[in-house]
C-alpha cells in the first residue's frame, strides 16, 4: 500500500491559535481560510504535475468541513471522487469546545458538503445518514484503536489501488502514522511529527524478498508546494 497522507489546509480556528478570543470564535466545524482556500489550490496544482500524485487512483476524506474543501481542488484535478472516511477526523470530534462544555455537534450532511466538493461520495457504513460528529473522550487508547481501523480500512483496498491519497488532520495524523510504521504507543499529550497545513507524507507498507512486511516512510511534512507565505501550521 502506497499513501499519501495530507493535512487538511488552514482553518478559521488554525488562525484563531493563540489569539485571546479563541475559545468566542472557534467553531465546532469550521472551514478554510482564504489561506487555506490557497494552500488547496496550490496542493492540486502540484498534483497535477507530480509523477507520484498521477498515480492516485483513490483519494479519502474527513467528512470535516475544512478536510473536504481541502480535497474539492484536488479531487476535480485528477479527475477522482473524494471519498468521505467516516473515522478519519482529529482527535475529540467536533464539539462546541471548552466555552461550550464539549457538547457534541454534529456534521454537515451530503448535499451541504457537495456544495463545497461535488466529487464527495457519502461513507457506506452511513447509510445516506448525517455524520454525528464523532464526539469523543480525550483517550490516547481511542485515538489508536480508531486509526488502526482506518489503516485496516485502506488495506482492504489496496490490492486495488495504485496510491491512495487521505486528507485528515494534525494530531489524529500522529496516531495513523504510528500504526502504519508500527511504532511505540503515544504517551500522554506529547506529539511526535510535525504536519503544517495542506503538507503531505508518503508512507509504504508491502514485503520483502522474504515475504516479511517492511513500511516504509518516504516523506514527512512535506510543503515543496507551498510558497513560503503559504506555510502554516
Amino acid at each position: 500500500m502506497r499513501l499519501l497522507l495530507i493535512r487538511h489546509g488552514q482553518s478559521r480556528n488554525n488562525h484563531l491559535t493563540g489569539a485571546p478570543d479563541y475559545l468566542q470564535g472557534r467553531l465546532a466545524d469550521p472551514p478554510l481560510t482564504e489561506r487555506g482556500h490557497q494552500q488547496a489550490l496550490r496542493l492540486a496544482d502540484w498534483a497535477t504535475r507530480d509523477d507520484f500524485c498521477q498515480r492516485i487512483t483513490h483519494l479519502y476524506t474527513s467528512l470535516t468541513i475544512r478536510a473536504v474543501q481541502t480535497a474539492a481542488p484536488l479531487a476535480q484535478a485528477l479527475g477522482l471522487k473524494a471519498r468521505g472516511l467516516t473515522e478519519a477526523y482529529e482527535c475529540g470530534g467536533l464539539n462546541s469546545g471548552p466555552a461550550g462544555g464539549f457538547t457534541p455537534v454534529a456534521g454537515r450532511d451530503h448535499a451541504s458538503l457537495q456544495v463545497d466538493c461535488p466529487a464527495l461520495l457519502w461513507p457506506e457504513d452511513l447509510c445516506g445518514q448525517v455524520w454525528d460528529g464523532g464526539c469523543e473522550p480525550w483517550e490516547q487508547a481511542r485515538f489508536a484503536a480508531r486509526a488502526a481501523s482506518v489503516t485496516a480500512r485502506l488495506r482492504r483496498v489496496a490490492d486495488e489501488a495504485d496510491v491512495i491519497a487521505l486528507i485528515t488532520h494534525h494530531d489524529f495524523a500522529q496516531y495513523l502514522t504510528s500504526d502504519l510504521l508500527d511504532l511505540p504507543a503515544l504517551s500522554g499529550e506529547a506529539l511526535t511529527f510535525r504536519l503544517n497545513n495542506a503538507a503531505t507524507a508518503c508512507i509504504e507498507l508491502g514485503l520483502d524478498s522474504a515475504g516479511t512486511e517492511r513500511r516504509l516512510l518516504h516523506w514527512f511534512n512535506r510543503v515543496c508546494h507551498l510558497t513560503p507565505d503559504l506555510i502554516t501550521l
